[in-house]
């Protein structure tokens, strides 16, 4: 059963797919997080019915595809490479290098779109049209970094909570230890009461 319980490339797709088609309800605040990534946990299970992780596995999951995206975008951002071959790279910039509901400004998103469609093997981007675009200006940069730092506090966020779930959970178990203990200590009582009675 230990086999089973892994995050294979499939499961972080169907994770990564999944979570991305709710990211307007994440944008909206009309729901509260919790209750949309319930709703994702279901659809998952939907879909693979023997999914061994829990609503919590995949929150701390996706957090850390979150974070692997982040670096590579600023990597991307401040060096000028290429754009990453990192199997979910594409997927998630797609909604979060691109998407207004973030507020990305729209000559970003043609700027966002260019860079991906560049030809790593080129050493310069000749599939770029203007001398604008060869080389973009301070404020577009600045914009691109507006967008890193409002995914780092999102993804802070999605961390506090998740902390503050872990932080109530462990504290449920311990009351519910406390409890247990209790009514062990009143079963021995009365066992003993029992068996004075008896004698």
């Amino acid at each position: 059963m230990a086999e089973e319980k892994k995050w294979t490339h499939e499961r972080k797709k169907l994770l990564i797919t999944t979570r991305l088609r709710h990211e307007a309800d994440f944008s909206g605040k009309k729901k509260k997080r919790n209750t949309i990534w319930e709703t994702i946990w279901r659809e998952i299970k939907d879909v693979e019915s023997s999914f061994p992780f829990s609503r919590d596995d995949i929150t701390r999951c996706f957090l850390n595809i979150m974070g692997t995206y982040k670096r590579i975008k600023k990597r991307n951002n401040t060096s000028g490479e290429a754009p990453s071959n990192w199997e979910y790279f594409d997927e998630i910039d797609k909604v979060f290098g691109s998407r207004s509901s973030i507020n990305v400004p729209l000559e970003m998103t043609d700027y966002s779109f260019e860079e991906i469609t560049i030809n790593p093997t080129i050493s310069s981007p000749v599939s770029l049209t203007s001398e604008e675009d060869l080389a973009p200006t301070t404020s577009r940069k600045r914009k691109k970094n507006d967008v890193i730092e409002f995914l780092e506090k999102e993804s802070e966020k999605d961390g506090e909570v998740l902390d503050k779930l872990l932080k109530l959970e462990n504290e449920k178990l311990e009351v519910e230890k406390e409890k247990l203990a209790e009514l062990k200590e009143l079963r021995a009582l009365f066992e003993a009461i029992g068996e004075k009675n008896r004698d």
